[in-house]
């Protein structure tokens, strides 16, 4: 096992193992360092190679699923088919499996990532939830197409970028006001800019698509 330092959340689910990586433990250099596992952002392919190989020898299991998120709401069920053939990361921002030994890695920085699982944890679901991916109903797709009722599911919201610091124009916060106007707060100091609350609107809409046991 790799000594890649790794976060695990207090709030576990059953039989599923989360974990969060840091910036710590990569080879890629400045201004990527260390730890970058984005194949999308000019660092050099041979380290985010690297990097995602210590971090699937860091995890238990066997075989890490990778996607190429694109800020959508499109699900990915991943069987033995995507896992020996795709040669791609598939483009989605959510999946699901049921196979064990298999992670699901979910790649996130300000956006708000999501753990589904039932509550044998024989089933996992993960999803990219930018406010792009919120407001087109990534969650909602993601459990709709597990095969599962949602009242057996229990979700974890990982680390994101909060309601203090999640600055956005009118191009955004416009867009939120119809549906989700509880969670667009007003800005301190500019009148022309809100601030918004992922976390929460994620929790809220999974709730309102019938998950109500969330962990933040």
């Amino acid at each position: 096992m790799s000594s890649l330092p790794l976060w695990a959340p207090d709030a576990a689910l059953a039989g599923v193992e989360i974990r969060v990586s840091t910036r710590e433990g990569g080879v890629s250099q400045v201004p990527y360092d260390s730890l970058n596992l984005a194949d999308h952002v000019g660092d050099h392919a041979e380290s985010v190679a690297e990097n995602r190989r210590r971090l699937a020898e860091a995890l238990p299991g066997d075989t890490v699923c990778w996607l190429d998120q694109v800020h959508g709401n499109a699900c990915m069920p991943i069987d033995r088919r995507h896992i020996e053939e795709f040669e791609q990361p598939p483009q989605a921002d959510s999946m699901w499996s049921d196979l064990p030994g298999v992670a699901l890695a979910i790649q996130s920085a300000d956006c708000v990532p999501v753990v589904l699982t039932d509550t044998h944890g024989e089933l996992i679901g993960a999803a990219h939830g930018g406010w792009r991916g919120l407001t087109n109903d990534v969650l909602a797709v993601l459990i709709e197409s597990m095969p599962v009722s949602p009242d057996k599911l229990c979700a974890w919201i990982g680390p994101c970028i909060g309601p203090g610091h999640f600055e956005v124009g009118e191009d955004v916060w416009g867009l939120l006001m119809k549906e989700y106007a509880s969670f667009v707060l007003d800005h301190p100091s500019d009148v022309s800019k809100r601030l918004v609350d992922l976390p929460h609107l994620a929790e809220h809409q999974l709730s309102v698509s019938g998950v109500n046991k969330v962990a933040l």
